[in-house]
């Protein structure tokens, strides 16, 4: 019976009615109703939702139920969900929360003015927060919601929802057996009907609050009887006891603090599967955290209960489905309800882990990504509200939840680590992060860090997290496996075998894993009462530490350290030298809470540092980044390529500098101001290696070391490191506002940046919420803005440049050290200054050095800082450089002399009061420089051995007699039991025995042996130690060797280097050879040479210095007295002193100055103090550092009198020094007698090589006439021609027919012209009348269709012209050549091409050599010019008709057309005679020679290349352009005709304008090669008698001349008023088959023949005649078309006015055609008419008269100026366009040029009764619907005149956001669909699709195929999606940029930043003018192949 009532309601109104009646009856039965229809057991039928949906409405159309519940929508918040690619808009102004985020209806609905808000394409979905208060202010709400917008409703009667609280609950449960379906692999999605159930969940969702608020509470109903078990995380009833019983057992023993039970197996062995070690489960994590266990265990671990609620279930359903999107979607839209959003949350909160196990499972590619946009999308709608959230926390336990979770994760991707070992084997292994595992390079740990770092942006939260201790210890123990992470181990051999991308995977996973959390917890820091928050994170912060030096083996003594857990460390050497990591997260924590406690929270610094030890290991590890970049830039890491290079760049960039670098500087700070100054600068000496940089003397190596530019590298390096520490306060306390500022200013120094580019590389610094508030104002003082321009068509965007007077004050170049990578940012900011510098003092300068500036103040707890000034060490380090300055020149740079100034000042003005912090410490220092153990005593007990060998190396037993073996291991026992007591003594040990014991310790006790990793590099140094062998290869081997010892421990590298000096010794001092030696020393199987090769090289490979007498061994050696630098500097030392030292560099540059000599570039100061010595070799230079040196030497001198006020020790041995200096005589004064003949002398040698390349210049021209005799004697006899010069051989000639001159053009297809619309008419693109716009080419489609059906086809294309179709269009670069040189250079270019694969021109297109502008043939130039230029005082012409037609008109012969009465037979010839004449100029004409198809047999060289030219262009048309038919002749008299309208346009039809680019028209030269073709054409046949018509009308009347005497076949021929403009009169044929044949009459006519040059003379007036019969029958055309707009009533008042005795001849002529057109019903309709219509007056008319007119006018006026270069006219004030071209034309008299009253009817000049009857002899030809029954003509058809105005792009909306949100989704019209990548055609409006499949044909993409159809090939697209400007162009594509440009004017590609754009009228004129001029190919230049796919 169920069924039987559910069939018969067919109708959908009916079921409703019937429900809804039955209810009040039988509430029961309509319940069993409901279940039958919403069965989800039935698999037979599928579920009707559309029915459903009316049965929910209550039988109302779902319109009107809709429009019903949403006018009563109580809803305070939007909620409006949405998924990915949605555009919406985040205002920061407004949010309280980061992640808020706007729909783009409640954006614009709201007040945002001038808000800062951005635009944003969602990556993983949203919805709108409009409304919440809890997410953003009430300010940014819109007006429809918010608690202010609720208001008062009427109440909807029940029985409107009655059928929703029926229905919706068994929509519920048939979603949700559905789902259980799917999970139990039922049937797939497309017959199970749950997505459609969903999507109309949904859909009742967003009705309105009544039918949300029932699917809600549908929502939260117990689900009494599950349809099937829910799986969980741990399957198995099993293993859910095992984890219960567990968790009691462990809660139990927590309380009892007993040691808690491991998890039992069964249950581990049933937790999903992952990779990684094994490690601590999941639960044992959770259980171990404080917090509520009841909240947290059972759920966490997957338990879950009988009874849950519907949500809950299809929760658990949404896991195991892993988060389809339209679920996602669904349970989303509902959180508005308060009650619904709360257990949501606790649902999500309890099964958070089973969430983020999804992450470990494995995906198809993509799809791990979605999963993570679906997981965000979801929590971050939770976790936005913070009063909630912060509930969880508290009674959920979330943060232990969240964290425990990411452990987990971080836990599957780690990786074993070791240590390097060499030196000792009971090292422990470290576990640190795998960044190739899919986890990290996937960024599947994204979801649950995004989840984190939102609850630590919540305040309360962050502050509820710095108070456990477990949850802060548990966070260091992740942070402990990113430290270390992706170590680099340096390559000395071999490259590294491939690039690799990890590092990216690292730093982007420690910036969103670690630094952003530090963020948020620093910036929650920020009073005194979180002191012990700080506390307690540093305090979990060393312990994380100490585990992991622990577990890194790092250097530290034991009475050091407590024991921890029961271990002690155990000593190791410091960091290898060939290892580096830069991700350090643990101690930029440090680092980052230790300057937050000092700064923000009134903390002492004892009270923050840890134990001295802790230091000296954390200043161990960032020190040995620092040191690394000082490497990478010397270039020690080449081998390992540029991903090291990378590394150091993301390590120092703006955007992540203050996370990275200035926390590791800060932290290197605190060890300064900790530590022994003496003790760390030690340190930091031998970490860089430059021990023996340090020492005095010279080389004992005749040759100098290999890597003595590594060297200075590394010293200054060393040195700008020191700086460094004591110059940055970026975590001293520097306010936000002076830090945006210092950070601008830098980045503004290093060049000029955008808005953009400024704003990403602005530091984020942990602690600081907002910085970009002050970084708008701040840019606005420091800066200036600079415009964008668009020169050359290049695009610029706006940029900020540095205000010209900050450089004197603001250049702070410190800082731009350390912010600009590579040392590449540093020199382009001295550049600048130099630039500057220069400007100011309107001098050049060399060399220049940068200010020295003074270090911001201090906070007062980091005044120890200042304590490295005093260091004794850094006085000695100082002294060493500027004594190696003066001493060694060339082991020092310019860069170390100014590092090392600037730090002297800096120790002069260093406070003295300075108090030392007192630290835990122990009673031992640490020995850095040499471990303490290597398996026991073995190093010190070798290092003993070789000391005796070294000492009793004379004793004359030496390798005489064999060693005791019982001797020697009772030496080896003793030696390594107790090496500091024991002595060897000679009387008890020979030295065999101490040899033996030496080699056994050195093999056997150690490993690997103490030669191992040298052999290898040994072996190949003995290749190249032979006789001949380039020294270049013994510096290579050598270098290696010493950077392979350099790897070494640093005790290793003793024990070599004493034992290779000893060995060394015994081979000078002849004690024993080196052959005896490798006998001893080398073992068995290794090369003997290879050791030999390391003795022989001992002085070079170690750096040994020959110290001289008087000289101290380094600069360990020198021992000052006082810490103050002011007393030090007059201490000698050496015979000289500091102080001393200072003088004489300045005295050195001051006797440079006052030599006035130029010094060069490569010349540094250093130098030149060893040259002054020598004054002769200083007199040969020219003055240029002078300024430099004065800079300097002011530098300096201010130095030097600070130390002389500060001490008078100082300011006594000043004086003494300038006393010796003023009583030496000056012998640097340089006789520069002799630089004037120097100078004559360098004049007379340039002079001479001129003369002889002339010479040689001469000969080589004279060979070429010689082998080209010819073209010698033409060249004889044609003195007078003009010569070109080649650019390809360099040759002036002149253009010959036998070695013809040719000029590089580019010769496209066009369709430009189609695409003209009305004058002032504008497409928008976003107008609703945007498609009923007519453009030229849909004007003449439907007109030509219109003429097809009425016409002969070979006739019909007369109707519509040369405008109809493509054209070709040629420009050149005016750059000349020969022909036979073009072939070589083409030829040439061919061969170079790289590509030819990816090159689908194959070397067809050229560039031409000068101006590189691209070209694809060239244009030959006549040899005989065809045309005269114009001269007025010529009256006789002697003209070949063959060559030159038209011919040269004068204004003598057309003076006398106006002394006649009538003008057409002005030649003073009868009527029919002129008729014969114009035919027989018309037919010898090469312009109209389009039949002509038999070439001449003989041909020169120029000819050869004419017809190639035209072969280029019937390939280059035929490619792109549909019509095929056509011949040679017409494609060149089209793409003349195209060429000549595009030069119109790009002069927007004005032409008494100058045309910048007007040289590239080459018009005139295109005749030429028209009438030479012309020329090589014997038979020829005219097609088009307009003329000839034309002319018989104006004198006879009737049929005109070649009219067909008999219908053509295929209906009437075309009349003569209905065909194109006159100014396309000499037209191609559209089809050679079509076309009709020229039919003659019977009887010709006798055509006289025209011999004598008076006759001709005569003729030559043609061209005159020619464009005044033209203007005539335009003007006539022009007149119908005007009169057929004026009413029937107006035309008959025009037609009574004829008669009347006041009308002239145009008032005649315009009634009489008023007359003619009213009698023929022509005229406008009521609904045709618009206001003009009603006041047509002589005025009006004449003005439309002239705008149909003037065109014509102006396209023979510039025709004219190419042929015979007569100059344009030039505009005169008060004179119309009309009459100043008229007169050009010799149309009307000089007279008439300045008369602004000139008028059509005076330009025709014509008889009344001519004008009256040619008038209607036109309108009866016009087709009538009575003459043509079979025809469709409904009126009688006009003639097309029209005016087209200039072509120009769509016109887009000034927003972008506009113009996003209408094409989002707006269909394809070819796919039907809506694309996902659209792109807008800016020429025609059409859509497409952007690298899709869907509308691919033939392998062609959907934008090439448009882009032919559109534009012959060319195309415009304007991307959606991107905004970015793509254009086709042939087989090339090209991304132009954007149009749209923010208030900066910078471009937003991909809307990656999302602010609002605005269209730029200047950028979108360039694309327009780009277009408009075919100058894509030579302005744009990266071009890319799209191959067809695009």
């Amino acid at each position: 019976m169920v069924w039987t009532v559910l069939n018969d309601c067919d109708d959908k109104t009916t079921l409703p009615n019937y429900l809804k009646d039955l209810y009040s009856r039988e509430p029961q039965q309509v319940d069993s109703l409901l279940s039958t229809l919403i069965n989800p057991y039935d698999t037979k039928n599928a579920l009707d939702v559309e029915k459903c949906l009316w049965v929910i409405c209550g039988g109302q159309k779902p319109e009107d139920f809709t429009r019903i519940i949403k006018s009563n929508d109580r809803s305070v918040i939007c909620g409006l969900v949405w998924d990915a690619n949605f555009i919406a808009y985040r205002c920061k102004t407004c949010g309280i929360t980061p992640c808020m985020s706007l729909c783009a209806e409640c954006f614009e609905n709201g007040d945002h003015e001038g808000h800062d808000f951005n635009m944003f394409k969602s990556g993983a979905g949203g919805a709108c927060d409009c409304g919440d208060v809890e997410v953003m202010k009430p300010c940014g709400f819109c007006s429809r919601h918010g608690p202010k917008s609720a208001k008062n409703f009427r109440e909807i009667p029940d029985d409107v929802t009655l059928m929703v609280n029926l229905v919706v609950p068994k929509l519920i449960d048939f979603l949700l057996y559905k789902l259980e379906d799917a999970t139990r692999d039922k049937p797939n999605k497309m017959d199970r009907g749950d997505e459609e159930v969903a999507k109309l969940l949904l859909q009742l969702c967003e009705m309105g609050d009544i039918t949300r608020n029932v699917v809600a509470k549908g929502m939260l109903q117990v689900r009494k009887n599950s349809l099937s078990e829910s799986k969980v995380l741990f399957k198995g009833e099993a293993s859910k006891q095992s984890i219960h019983k567990y968790s009691v057992i462990r809660r139990q023993s927590s309380t009892e603090n007993s040691q808690p039970p491991s998890l039992p197996d069964s249950a581990i062995q049933n937790i999903s599967d992952g990779e990684g070690p094994p490690l601590q489960s999941v639960a044992d994590s959770i259980l171990s955290l404080p917090g509520p266990s009841k909240d947290c265990d059972l759920p966490y671990l997957g338990y879950e209960e009988e009874q849950k609620t519907v949500l809950e279930t299809l929760l658990d359903l949404l896991i195991e489905l892993k988060f389809p999107q339209y679920l996602v979607t669904l349970v989303l839209s509902m959180l508005q309800e308060t009650d619904y959003k709360q257990q949501f949350m606790e649902a999500f909160c309890s099964r958070y882990a089973k969430i983020a196990n999804l992450l470990t499972h494995r995906f198809e590619p993509d799809e791990d990504q979605k999963l993570c946009n679906r997981l965000v999308h979801a929590s971050v709608q939770l976790f936005s509200n913070e009063n909630l959230t912060f509930k969880m926390v508290q009674n959920n336990n979330l943060l232990s939840i969240i964290v425990s979770a990411l452990s987990d994760l971080i836990s599957r991707t780690l990786i074993k680590v070791d240590h390097d070992t060499e030196d000792n084997v009971n090292s422990k292994s470290l576990f640190v992060v795998n960044c190739n595992h899919d986890i990290i390079s996937h960024h599947r740990y994204w979801p649950v860090v995004s989840d984190f770092h939102n609850l630590l942006s919540h305040s309360k939260i962050a502050t509820h997290f710095l108070g456990e201790a477990a949850l802060i210890r548990r966070w260091m123990g992740i942070l402990t496996h990113f430290t270390g992470m992706n170590k680099n181990i340096r390559h000395l051999i071999v490259h590294i075998p491939y690039e690799s991308v990890v590092y990216q995977y690292a730093y982007s996973t420690e910036i969103e894993a670690s630094s952003h959390i530090m963020t948020n917890l620093l910036s929650v820091c920020t009073s005194p009462s979180e002191s012990d928050h700080i506390r307690l994170v540093l305090s979990e912060c060393v312990r994380a530490l100490r585990s992991w030096f622990r577990m890194i083996q790092v250097q530290i003594v034991k009475p050091f350290l407590e024991p921890l857990n029961g271990e002690e460390f155990t000593p190791s050497g410091p960091i290898p030298r060939h290892e580096i990591t830069f991700h350090l997260p643990l101690h930029r924590y440090l680092a980052g809470f230790i300057s937050q406690a000092i700064n923000y929270c009134g903390m002492t610094l004892e009270e923050v540092l840890p134990s001295e030890e802790v230091l000296w290991c954390v200043m161990e590890h960032v020190l040995r980044i620092q040191v690394g970049i000082g490497e990478i830039l010397s270039g020690l890491w080449v081998r390992n390529g540029y991903s090291l290079r990378s590394q150091e760049e993301f390590y120092l960039q703006g955007q992540y500098c203050n996370q990275c670098v200035d926390l590791d500087i800060f932290l290197l700070q605190v060890c300064v101001m900790a530590l022994d100054s003496d003790l760390l600068l030690t340190t930091l000496l031998q970490r860089y290696k430059l021990d023996s940089w340090f020492k005095f003397g010279d080389f004992a190596s005749s040759t100098q070391p290999a890597d003595t530019d590594v060297q200075q590298a590394l010293v200054e390096s060393m040195l700008n490191l020191i700086l460094q520490l004591v110059y940055q306060r970026m975590y001293m306390g520097l306010s936000e506002e002076r830090m945006v500022h210092l950070e601008v200013v830098t980045k503004l120094t290093m060049g000029d940046f955008t808005h953009s580019q400024l704003t990403d590389n602005l530091p984020e610094k942990p602690g600081i919420s907002e910085l970009t508030e002050l970084f708008d104002e701040v840019l606005s003082k420091v800066s200036d803005y600079k415009q964008p321009t668009n020169e050359s068509g290049q695009l610029t965007q706006g940029i900020y440049a540095l205000k010209p007077d900050l450089w004197k004050s603001e250049f702070q170049p410190l800082h731009v050290m350390l912010r600009g990578s590579y040392k590449r940012g540093y020199q382009l900011a001295m550049d600048k200054y130099k630039g500057w510098y220069q400007s100011q003092n309107k001098t050049k300068v060399q060399g220049l050095w940068p200010p020295f500036r003074t270090p911001l103040a201090l906070n007062p707890q980091c005044k120890p800082l200042y304590r490295i000034l005093h260091s004794r060490t850094l006085h000695a380090m100082l002294f060493t450089v500027l004594y190696k300055a003066m001493r060694e020149t060339e082991t020092v740079n310019d860069n170390m002399i100014y590092l090392t100034f600037y730090l002297i000042d800096l120790c002069v003005d260093a406070p003295e009061d300075i108090t030392t912090p007192v630290l835990e410490r122990g009673s031992l220092k640490p020995d850095i420089t040499v471990a303490e153990q290597e398996d026991g005593t073995v190093p010190q007990a070798i290092v003993k051995c070789i000391l005796f060998l070294q000492e009793h190396r004379h004793l004359p037993t030496l390798y005489k007699g064999k060693a005791v073996e019982q001797r020697v291991q009772e030496l080896c026992r003793k030696l390594i039991s107790s090496p500091h007591t024991f002595i060897i003594k000679p009387d008890q040990y020979t030295l065999q025995d101490v040899t033996e014991a030496l080699l056994l310790m050195c093999n056997s006790r150690l490993q690997p042996p103490l030669f191992a990793r040298l052999y290898n590099a040994a072996k190949q140094l003995s290749l190249t130690t032979g006789i001949g062998t380039a020294m270049y290869d013994k510096k290579t081997h050598m270098y290696h060797i010493q950077q392979v010892l350099e790897q070494l421990p640093p005790h290793r590298y003793k024990m070599i280097n004493l034992l290779i000096y000893y060995l060394s010794t015994l081979v000078k001092e002849e004690l024993a050879t080196l052959d005896q030696i490798c006998a001893v020393y080398v073992p068995e199987g290794v090369d003997p040479t290879a050791f030999s090769s390391i003795i022989r090289c001992y002085d070079w490979i170690f750096r040994v210095r020959k110290r001289h007498s008087g000289t101290l061994e380094s600069m360990f050696d020198i021992k000052y007295k006082s810490d103050r630098i002011v007393k030090n500097a007059y201490q000698c030392v050496m015979g000289t002193s500091l102080v001393q030292c200072m003088y004489e560099i300045r005295r050195s540059w001051l006797r440079l100055i006052s030599l006035k000599v130029l010094v060069p570039a490569t010349l540094t100061p250093h130098i030149m103090v060893r040259l002054l010595r020598n004054s002769q070799i200083l007199c040969s230079l020219v003055v240029s550092l002078c300024v430099v040196h004065r800079i300097r030497v002011s530098a300096i001198s201010k130095i030097l009198d600070k130390l002389s006020e500060r001490d008078q020790n100082n300011a006594k041995l000043l004086r003494s020094l300038e006393r010796a200096d003023a009583s030496t005589p000056d012998r640097s004064t340089s006789p520069c007698s002799t630089s004037e003949a120097k100078r004559k002398r360098a004049k007379e040698r340039q002079a001479k090589l001129l003369q002889q390349f002339a010479s040689k210049q001469r000969i080589f021209e004279a060979q070429m006439e010689a082998e080209n005799p010819i073209s010698f004697v033409e060249e004889e006899t044609n003195e007078a021609k003009p010569t070109y010069s080649c650019i390809i051989c360099s040759i002036d000639s002149v253009n010959t027919e036998m070695r013809p001159i040719a000029t590089f053009v580019l010769c496209q297809p066009a369709s430009l012209l189609l695409h003209c619309t009305a004058p002032d008419t504008e497409r928008a693109i976003m107008d609703d009348r945007f498609e009923d716009i007519p453009t030229l080419h849909s004007t003449l489609h439907d007109h030509y269709t219109t003429l097809k059906m009425l016409f002969s086809s070979g006739s019909t294309w007369q109707g519509i012209g040369q405008r109809a179709q493509p054209g070709l269009h040629v420009q050149s670069c005016c750059h000349y050549l020969h022909v036979e040189c073009y072939k070589t250079y083409s030829d040439s270019q061919r061969s170079r091409s790289t590509d030819p694969l990816h090159n689908p021109l194959k070397g067809k297109e050229l560039s031409c050599p000068t101006c590189r502008r691209l070209s694809n043939t060239v244009l030959p130039l006549p040899p005989e010019p065809f045309f005269k230029p114009y001269s007025p005082t010529e009256l006789k012409i002697p003209v070949s008709p063959a060559t030159q037609i038209p011919l040269p008109f004068t204004h003598s012969c057309l003076d006398k057309s106006y002394q006649s009465s009538n003008p057409i037979n002005c030649l003073g010839c009868s009527s029919h005679k002129l008729h014969n004449k114009i035919k027989q100029v018309i037919q010898q004409a090469p312009i109209d020679l389009v039949n002509a198809t038999i070439l001449k047999a003989t041909k020169t060289p120029y000819y050869t290349s004419v017809e190639q030219f035209v072969n280029s262009l019937e390939d280059y048309y035929k490619k792109y352009v549909e019509q095929k038919t056509l011949s040679q002749q017409d494609i060149l008299i089209l793409s003349l005709h195209t060429t000549l309208q595009c030069e119109l346009i790009e002069r927007n039809n004005n032409l008494t304008t100058d045309l910048e680019c007007s040289r590239k028209y080459c018009t005139g030269r295109l005749i030429s090669v028209l009438a030479t073709q012309s020329n090589m054409l014997i038979e020829c046949h005219s097609s088009n008698d307009l003329l000839l018509e034309l002319i018989h009308m104006l004198n006879s009347g009737g049929p005109g001349v070649g009219a067909p005497s008999k219908q053509p076949a295929g209906g009437p021929k075309l009349p003569l008023v209905l065909r194109s403009r006159p100014g396309e009169a000499f037209q191609p044929s559209s089809d050679g088959a079509e076309s009709d044949e020229a039919e003659t009459d019977d009887e010709e006519e006798e055509v006289e023949d025209i011999d004598s040059s008076e006759e001709w003379a005569k003729i030559v007036t043609v061209f005159v005649i020619v464009v005044r019969l033209l203007f005539t029958l335009q003007s006539m055309r022009a007149l119908h078309s005007v009169v057929a707009k004026f009413s029937h009533d107006e035309q008959l008042a025009w037609n009574y006015k004829k008669n009347s005795s006041e009308c002239d001849d145009f008032q005649a002529l315009l009634g009489v055609t008023c007359g003619e057109l009213s009698r023929l019903g022509i005229h406008a309709t009521v609904g045709e008419m618009d206001i003009t219509s009603y006041v047509w007056s002589l005025q009006s008319i004449e003005a439309n008269l002239q705008a149909l007119c003037v065109p014509l006018l102006r396209e023979a006026v510039l025709l004219g100026h190419h042929m015979y270069e007569k100059p344009l006219p030039a505009s005169t004030p008060g004179s119309s366009e009309l009459a100043h071209l008229a007169a050009w034309l010799d149309l009307v008299p000089s007279s008439s040029h300045s008369s602004s009253s000139l008028t059509t009817a005076k330009v025709l000049n014509l008889p009344r009764d001519v004008l009256l009857k040619f008038s209607c002899d036109l309108v009866s030809q016009l087709p009538l619907p009575r003459d043509m029954p079979h025809s469709p003509l409904t009126e009688p058809l006009m003639p097309l005149v029209l005016n087209w105005g200039r072509p120009r792009l769509l016109t887009l909306p000034r927003l972008y956001g506009k113009l996003y949100l209408h094409y989002r989704h707006v269909k394809c019209k070819v796919c039907r669909g809506v694309p996902h990548d659209p792109a807008l055609c800016l020429v025609c409006g059409q859509l497409v699709c952007v690298r899709s499949q869907c509308c691919q044909w033939l392998n062609t993409g959907e934008c090439t195929k448009h882009a032919q159809k559109c534009g012959a090939g060319t195309a415009i697209y304007l991307v959606i999606m991107s905004s970015t400007v793509v254009i086709i162009r042939g087989e090339r594509v090209y991304l132009w940029g954007s149009v749209y440009l923010d208030q900066h004017d910078e471009e937003d590609i991909d809307l990656k930043r999302g602010k609002p754009l605005y269209l730029s009228q200047t950028r979108y004129n360039c694309l327009n003018q780009q277009w408009i001029s075919h100058s894509f190919d030579h302005t744009l230049k990266r071009w890319g192949w799209h191959q067809q796919q695009f």
